[in-house]
């Protein structure tokens, strides 16, 4: 098994949950529009790891009904000399101040993985065998499942991102089992694995090793 390397800041200061309007009722109702975001380049971006150097932002823009309003930073970290997942996280307010935030994933890979698809269907072989399929979202190396853990009937659906060199974190997410953490995998030609660091009661603080076969 491959060194762990460094996750960096791993995403995510959870999930982003908003709603497109705020209703107040107070003395006089009406509706709040909160800020809408628009990610240039998406909002998952894989770099190649570089021997110097910062990350380069593309931006974003917000939308309050129509209206552009200004942009802030509220979280905006990469080390581009280090393999990981990282989080750039923007944040607006429209006239009422009600905020809205938005979040962008980055990877920094250990090498090109543009060519690696590691899509298919598996097997998992903690309990009964159960095929889950992987579907790669982008060239960049997210993939996304609708089952991480393998145990039947309870979904745990979720994403990882390929860092290259046979490495891989999976991200956080929430399912039956409730809120897990982000963790370092493992990869081969044949395989994935990974631990689900569970989050939530009454399974908190458990730790589930999970190994996938990919099916012929």
């Amino acid at each position: 098994m491959k060194k762990k390397s460094c996750i960096g800041i791993i995403v995510l200061i959870a999930m982003l949950f908003s709603c497109e309007k705020w209703y107040e009722t107070a003395d006089v109702s009406h509706i709040s529009y909160l800020p809408q975001f628009t990610l240039e380049g998406g909002d998952f971006i894989s770099i190649i790891k570089q021997d110097s150097g910062e990350f380069e932002d593309p931006g974003a823009t917000a939308w309050v009904n129509g209206s552009e309003v200004k942009v802030y930073y509220l979280y905006n970290y990469v080390d581009v000399t280090t393999p990981g997942v990282y989080s750039v996280i923007y944040y607006a307010e429209n006239s009422e101040g009600f905020s809205n935030t938005a979040l962008r994933i980055v990877a920094v890979t250990h090498e090109e993985i543009s060519d690696n698809d590691l899509s298919g269907t598996y097997a998992g072989t903690n309990w009964e065998e159960m095929e889950v399929a992987v579907i790669r979202i982008s060239e960049g190396g997210i993939y996304k499942m609708e089952d991480i853990m393998g145990f039947p009937g309870y979904a745990m659906p979720g994403r990882f991102v390929d860092l290259g060199n046979e490495e891989l974190i999976l991200l956080p997410g929430a399912g039956y089992f409730g809120e897990y953490d982000a963790s370092v995998g493992q990869y081969t030609n044949r395989t994935l694995s990974w631990d689900v660091i569970l989050l939530s009661a009454p399974y908190e603080g458990y730790i589930i090793p999970v190994i996938w076969r990919k099916v012929e």
